[in-house]
């Protein structure tokens, strides 16, 4: 399986070992506490309409369900006003006074100032998935998640080995510094290699209409003949990148992030080159866990929970797909 530079990687296993470890006793003491004992434990996540945060909704039910533990999933569900809507349910959440809070922090230019409040009057929050990059200044005990440039840097690797030489990044939440970063470590990539690349940005709201996305992707390779690579940011996007390289009549190295059924079956056909699955099962089991494990016994791994990416490929898709059958929604596949 191929993962991030070895440093990364050992960051990443060392943690997983602990939690790993932590898992056991967890269970075994949640399995005797009664049901006053419980702590509630909210997780305000990214939209259920994108199957990649099924596979973290999933993530953090399966640990609430193993630690014995009141917790709630919370998201917003318009797309015209997600921003706005969930740094509502954010401080909703928080006036509630739960005993922690995990939350992806996906617009930190508005959820940074929340999430400082929410620090300072004592409740313990967990950064998830997005806003690795500011976790420790806002007051937040820990971040579970990936670096996104270092992921965009990786990407960009893989294609250039490929034989691209300018790619097309495709960043369809614009103002989320998470996807912003993974595009900087894509130009890195390409501009440390005599390359170069562009973005291309698509409003959210339009972010799950495949035709609206494919059609802005085909205008772009129309526009500049220069890009002979692709990488999309989500599964729905990398399924639209498909009809669009097949309608340019281009040969383009096309890469994903976020598996769907749709985009793993491209990736079988030979229509995506590699998939980079950043395991938001993880996110969302690792994160319930180590925000039990700190109300409840003051424990906490030291510095950032990695639990991504890896890089699903023809030579190991047959394997995601058999687990999807046998364990549907963990690997975000829909």
């Amino acid at each position: 399986m191929n993962m991030l530079p070895a440093s990364l990687a050992r960051r990443g296993v060392a943690a997983v070992a602990f939690l790993g470890v932590c898992v056991l006793a967890s269970l075994s003491a949640a399995g005797a506490a009664s049901a006053q004992d419980k702590p509630r434990i909210v997780m305000l996540g990214g939209p259920l309409w994108d199957p990649f945060f099924g596979a973290m909704k999933k993530g953090g039910d399966d640990a609430a369900r193993d630690l014995n533990v009141d917790y709630q999933w919370i998201t917003g569900t318009d797309p015209n006003n997600f921003v706005a809507d969930y740094a509502k349910l954010v401080k909703q959440a928080a006036s509630q006074k739960p005993a922690a809070m995990v939350i992806g922090n996906y617009f930190p230019d508005t959820l940074d100032p929340i999430i400082k409040e929410i620090t300072a009057s004592g409740i313990p929050v967990i950064i998830q998935h997005d806003g690795g990059a500011s976790w420790r200044d806002i007051g937040a005990i820990s971040y579970v998640g990936f670096s996104a440039r270092d992921l965009g840097r990786s990407v960009g690797e893989r294609e250039i080995k490929a034989g691209a030489k300018f790619g097309l990044c495709v960043n369809h939440v614009p103002g989320n510094t998470t996807l912003d970063l993974d595009c900087l470590g894509y130009n890195d990539a390409f501009k440390a290699a005599g390359g170069d690349s562009k973005v291309l940005t698509i409003q959210f709201s339009d972010a799950s209409n495949p035709t609206f996305v494919s059609s802005a992707i085909r205008g772009a390779l129309q526009s500049d003949q220069r890009i002979d690579a692709i990488w999309t940011i989500g599964a729905v996007q990398g399924v639209a990148s498909v009809e669009a390289v097949k309608q340019s009549g281009r040969k383009i190295v096309n890469a994903s992030l976020g598996l769907s059924l749709g985009s793993l079956e491209a990736l079988k056909n030979g229509d995506l080159l590699f998939i980079a699955d950043l395991q938001p099962y993880l996110d969302g089991y690792y994160a319930l866990l180590a925000a039990y494990q700190y109300v409840q016994y003051k424990m906490l791994p030291m510095g950032q929970i990695s639990t991504g990416p890896l890089m699903i490929t023809k030579d190991n898709v047959d394997e995601v797909l058999k687990v999807n059958v046998t364990y549907p929604g963990v690997r975000g596949a829909s």
